[in-house]
């Protein structure tokens, strides 16, 4: 009997672990976009810039993301009436969240309720259906497509 009560706290210790959520699990519901934030350098340098924020936020622009279980994710843009969803997939590792391939870096706080990207693009050349162009910002343009300057962007979401 001595021993029972030497090995029952051991067994509540061991069943009252509960164990840390994985990123999965973390990264799984809606997000609201809350913030943005424009660099002036393509290499993420200089201080932010938040007039384009600031634009959405007049406009009642808002943007969600639905990460699902099952892998799929569901980005809701509302405003000016107008409501548009998008699907993709998702994938994450403890650092990197991929929707439909394209990864960026990501940072958590504030109790795994906020989440942070920062994400660049690259100058490109599209036409009117987003088909890409190998050119240069003149040959884009006289050709009557549209160019895109390089970029690098911070944007923060909250868990819904």
């Amino acid at each position: 009997m001595k021993k029972l009560f030497l090995i029952l706290p051991l067994i509540i210790l061991f069943l009252g672990c509960e164990e840390d959520p994985t990123i999965d699990e973390v990264i799984t519901g809606t997000w609201k976009v809350t913030n943005m934030g424009t660099y002036p350098n393509s290499d993420c340098s200089g201080s932010l810039d938040y007039t384009e924020w600031g634009f959405v936020q007049a406009f009642g622009i808002t943007m969600t993301f639905a990460f699902n279980k099952n892998g799929t994710v569901d980005l809701t843009s509302t405003g000016l009436g107008e409501t548009d969803v998008q699907t993709g997939n998702w994938t994450a590792t403890e650092d990197e969240i991929c929707i439909d391939g394209e990864c960026v870096g990501f940072t958590l706080s504030n109790g795994d309720k906020t989440i942070q990207f920062e994400s660049s693009d690259d100058a490109s050349c599209v036409d009117d259906n987003d088909v890409v162009f190998d050119m240069n910002e003149t040959e884009c343009d006289n050709a009557g497509y549209y160019w895109t300057d390089a970029g690098c962007y911070v944007f923060t979401m909250t868990k819904q």
